[in-house]
């Protein structure tokens, strides 16, 4: 297996299971907005360290939710409009929907545990 994430036939890296889910503007609202469980979206850059240091613990996070919440990461640098859009102007940011509102904001590196907290019971 290559360093590198393979891509489908329309360019995106699919998705892993009990893995952050790449999301982007096109699906966002079908799949964050839209969707019957809580998601809690990253906001992230490549070029931030701390992103870096936060996604083994999105990668936690999501092998303990399963089904009862979705996790995505977004990249600003290719969607900045996304990004614009919920007034994400710095990294890492996640953000928590539940129902189609936004219910938490919080910004740079947090455990596990921190992001497990910001979940609705």
């Amino acid at each position: 297996m290559s360093s590198k994430k393979e891509r489908d036939e329309l360019g995106f890296i699919p998705h892993w299971p009990g893995q952050p889910e790449a999301i982007n503007a096109d699906s966002f609202d079908e799949d964050a907005l839209e969707s019957p469980v809580p998601v809690l979206v990253e906001f992230w850059a490549a070029r931030c360290a701390p992103c870096r240091r936060l996604a083994p613990e999105l990668a936690q996070l999501a092998k303990e939710t399963g089904s009862s919440a979705r996790i995505f990461t977004l990249d600003v640098d290719a969607e900045p409009e996304a990004a614009a859009r919920f007034g994400v102007h710095a990294v890492p940011a996640v953000l928590l929907f539940v129902d189609g509102v936004e219910w938490s904001r919080r910004y740079g590196v947090l455990t596990a545990q921190e992001l497990r907290e910001l979940l609705p019971e």
